[in-house]
């Protein structure tokens, strides 16, 4: 049985007319110029979409999508950064079995935009972030397994979080990427730049302790990520991983 929850805000952003004075002809790549603006404009209120901020207004005191609580708080209006600057983001999740050990996967992408497309290579999206955490129980009645969430709020950076529920364990995550295409991940205060591996494996051991490994990859598209997994765990290094012999 599925056992994956996911939430997705903020992928739509709503429409309003530009405030010339306001944008600074932000079309092309990001620079700094374009950075220092989107700063100005988070403190000016005549900037700020308030549709956007009434809607995420439902999420308040909700505290189930990971190791944050989610705010809400007054956002420039999309539409600031360029038209149509906004694509959208996402996150896929799914869950493997192999031999007798339970993974759960997620992973965050952004969509190709005109910030970020000659970063993408064209691609239509790209993951920025996937982990794969090994647990000990599917009990989905007793046990609220797992969610997460990914957030555009900060366009045109992007956040995820999420969790995943062991028996002794709640491993704890967030990852995000900046318009300038740095990224790092947090596991339960453990710290990842993910310019040096996207894929973050999570053992939780018998004795309570966790173990990782990162793992480098080529551009993964959203459509391929399970695939890929699939592949992944069929790797000799990844499966001795999982296998340790104090590993759950």
């Amino acid at each position: 049985m599925k056992i994956i929850q996911f939430v997705i805000i903020a992928i739509m952003a709503s429409a309003c007319s530009e405030n010339p004075a306001k944008n600074n002809a932000t079309n092309g790549s990001w620079n700094v110029q374009k950075r220092e603006q989107y700063l100005k404009n988070r403190n000016d209120s005549t900037t700020w979409d308030t549709e956007m901020l009434s809607l995420d207004k439902q999420f308040l005191g909700i505290r189930d999508f990971g190791p944050f609580e989610v705010g809400a708080f007054p956002v420039p209006n999309y539409e600031l950064l360029g038209k149509n600057s906004f694509k959208g983001i996402g996150n896929i999740g799914d869950e493997f079995i192999f031999d007798d050990k339970n993974i759960i996967m997620n992973s965050f992408f952004t969509r190709s935009n005109k910030l970020n497309k000659s970063r993408l290579n064209n691609l239509p999206d790209e993951i920025f972030f996937q982990i794969l955490v090994s647990t000990d129980t599917l009990d989905h009645v007793n046990y609220n397994l797992t969610n997460s969430i990914t957030i555009s709020r900060n366009h045109p950076d992007y956040l995820g979080q999420g969790f995943v529920q062991t028996k002794k364990n709640r491993v704890e995550y967030t990852a995000f990427q900046t318009a300038e295409g740095d990224a790092f991940a947090i596991v339960n205060a453990r710290l990842f730049n993910l310019r040096f591996g996207k894929t973050i494996l999570i053992s939780p051991q018998v004795d309570g302790t966790l173990q990782s490994m990162q793992i480098k990859s080529l551009q993964i598209q959203s459509d391929s990520i399970v695939s890929y997994t699939t592949e992944l765990l069929n790797d000799k290094k990844v499966n001795a991983f999982f296998k340790k012999n104090n590993a759950i």
